[in-house]
């Protein structure tokens, strides 16, 4: 065997520079193969702490998110909650709740006149600006606007309440705001939700709510607005004319409605 053809390049000769080279490009490619497996384990921890984030963050969208209801001037609207209680909106009201926490609390608010039907199950509130009506299964006829606020039972009982004081009713019982709670009987409890059926009946009631009735339901502005210093006994259909329903109204007081 001849020695002398053999050459063996000592790894001393390599310069620093391709040493150094070939030792990076090893420690990186160790580096890239290792690195892998941790970038996995970082997805899994993202992914798990936006599940538990949605979880805990759920409640609270359900709690936050409410659904509006509203009836305009001139309109009536039926509405059905996701327990299946009905509620009928009279003109120019409505209602709030929050449908994805309904079978955790049934609380509704209320501003100005609806008629409830609601379904057995637990307590359903009533939120006015007044008072909270609260029930369990009955129906029942609320108003509230301004400083006017009615509730009136038709079946079941009704608790009636504020801070101060507290009323339950029975079928044919009202409670009404006078400077205080007052509870009467009334004989006609039906009467008071005529106005679903487009019916309104009035007795011994201020000239000026009277009117302010009428604009709501017609959507409409009437003259004159002032000096209605009467009590009116009477009533009017929907389906009639609304110049109609102002000369009826007005001609025991000797006062032209007009129509702006």
């Amino acid at each position: 065997m001849n020695t002398d053809k053999i050459k063996i390049e000592p790894q001393w000769k390599k310069s620093k520079d391709e040493i150094w080279n070939e030792t990076f490009a090893d420690l990186t490619e160790e580096t890239t193969t290792q690195g892998k497996e941790p970038k996995r384990k970082s997805l899994w921890f993202y992914a798990a702490a936006s599940v538990a984030a949605i979880i805990i963050l759920l409640p609270n969208i359900a709690f936050i998110y409410t659904k509006n209801e509203v009836a305009g001037r001139g309109n009536h609207l039926a509405v059905v909650l996701p327990d299946g209680s009905k509620v009928d909106l009279n003109a120019e009201s409505e209602i709030s709740y929050k449908p994805l926490w309904w079978y955790v609390s049934r609380n509704v608010k209320l501003k100005g006149e609806a008629y409830f039907e609601v379904e057995k199950g637990s307590t359903f509130n009533v939120h006015s600006n007044q008072y909270m009506v609260s029930v369990l299964g009955t129906s029942f006829n609320v108003f509230s606007r301004a400083d006017k606020f009615t509730v009136t039972c038709l079946t079941g009982k009704v608790n009636v309440s504020d801070k101060t004081e507290s009323v339950i009713l029975t079928p044919n019982m009202q409670a009404l705001w006078n400077n205080k709670l007052i509870v009467k009987d009334i004989e006609n409890v039906k009467e008071t939700i005529d106005w679903k059926e487009g019916k309104f009946v009035f007795v011994s009631v201020p000239l000026k709510e009277v009117i302010q009735e009428i604009e709501r339901q017609y959507d409409i502005e009437v003259q004159p607005s002032s000096n209605l210093d009467y009590l009116y006994s009477g009533n009017f259909t929907k389906a009639q004319n609304p110049n109609d329903v102002l000369k009826i109204v007005g001609k025991p007081f000797g006062i032209e409605f007009k129509i702006k």
